[in-house]
């Protein structure tokens, strides 16, 4: 990932024991995600890629970070170009660029799927406008893809627009998905409107992307308006939270399954360097208990749904399957590595 502010332990960070595990259940999630090789690019694949640039700085360990570069490289010289390059891990390829690994023009060719989105609303395009569930609207997981490597490339390239132009596409998704319960998954432009179910990954999703926003182009545009949409986010998954650490698969219902991804973003939001202040000391201990509680001998983080197509129907969110994949790697990876050096044990 590209170079954020340092990041400073919280009070009490020193538990020897607590600092151990967190480091085991790193390194074993991240030879773990070495399963999933990468090739052409779908929702979440980005965040494993970060999780695995994270988890390599956090180890002091280049085997995840090769294994990062490796699927980067693989799809820039191997994968012909279309409009799924614009899910590819942005961040990663400006940071990988950055340091002479990738080829410049991995960077360039991000920008120019995003280029070729069509846009929905103002600032805020389609993402995959050639597959029939998403041609005409916005998901919330839009967040964390787009605007982060925009900012991220910006910040490379010494581009002020381009950082304006991930600020203004973050701040317009969280405008089309704002809905009564919090932020909503689904945002259709033949209907004018969002489907209104607070999903609790996709606000895990729009957090992180929002805080990693934030980092990104800070210094180059007005960030502000980010700020308070992620104290708002926290402090509305902090308050939900349920005895376990998990939160339910949706915000307001108590009696659904959990979403053991939801922990794991809140946990590598809790600890971001661009966290907003805040009383989160008990609820990231439960949260980070219970993202280790995920992780399997294997290092497979355990729990995390599905595929999550839009819907509007409340119950297909209440009964969706769980399995092994990318996003809940990655998830993992990112709140790990953020435990690693911040979290008390």
């Amino acid at each position: 990932m590209l170079d954020f502010p340092p990041r400073t332990p919280m009070p009490g960070a020193s538990s020897a024991a607590g600092h151990l595990t967190v480091r085991k259940a790193l390194a074993r999630t991240a030879s773990r995600t070495g399963d999933w090789r990468f090739f052409s690019w779908y929702w979440g694949d980005a965040i494993a890629i970060d999780g695995l640039l994270a988890a390599s700085a956090s180890l002091g360990d280049g085997r995840p970070r090769d294994l990062a570069a490796e699927a980067l490289d693989r799809w820039a010289s191997r994968c012909p170009p279309g409009l799924d390059d614009a899910l590819a891990p942005g961040a990663a390829i400006a940071s990988l660029v950055g340091d002479g690994t990738l080829s410049p023009a991995a960077a360039g060719r991000f920008l120019e799927a995003v280029e070729r989105l069509p846009v929905v609303a103002g600032r805020v395009p389609a993402l995959e406008p050639h597959r029939p569930a998403y041609r005409f609207g916005v998901c919330i997981d839009a967040l964390y893809h787009l605007p982060t490597g925009l900012a991220a490339i910006g910040r490379l390239r010494g581009s002020a627009d381009l950082s304006r132009r991930a600020v203004a596409m973050a701040s317009g998704i969280l405008d089309l998905v704002r809905c009564p319960d919090g932020w909503a998954q689904w945002y259709d432009a033949a209907r004018r409107r969002n489907n209104g179910i607070a999903w609790t990954r996709g606000i895990g999703w729009a957090l992180l992307g929002c805080l990693d926003t934030i980092a990104l182009a800070s210094g180059q545009c007005p960030v502000a308006g980010l700020r308070d949409a992620a104290a708002e986010m926290i402090e509305a998954l902090a308050g939900s939270q349920q005895d376990d650490g998990h939160w339910p698969v949706v915000l307001g219902h108590d009696g659904a399954p959990s979403e053991t991804s939801t922990a794991a973003f809140f946990t590598a939001a809790a600890l971001h360097p661009e966290a907003p202040p805040g009383a989160w000391a008990g609820a990231v201990g439960r949260s980070m208990r219970a993202c280790l509680a995920a992780v399997d001998e294997e290092g497979t983080y355990r729990g995390v749904s599905a595929d999550v197509l839009p819907s509007w129907a409340l119950g297909d969110y209440l009964s969706v399957a769980v399995e092994p994949s990318p996003w809940g790697q990655g998830s993992a990876l990112r709140a790990l590595a953020a435990a690693a050096d911040r979290w008390p044990g």
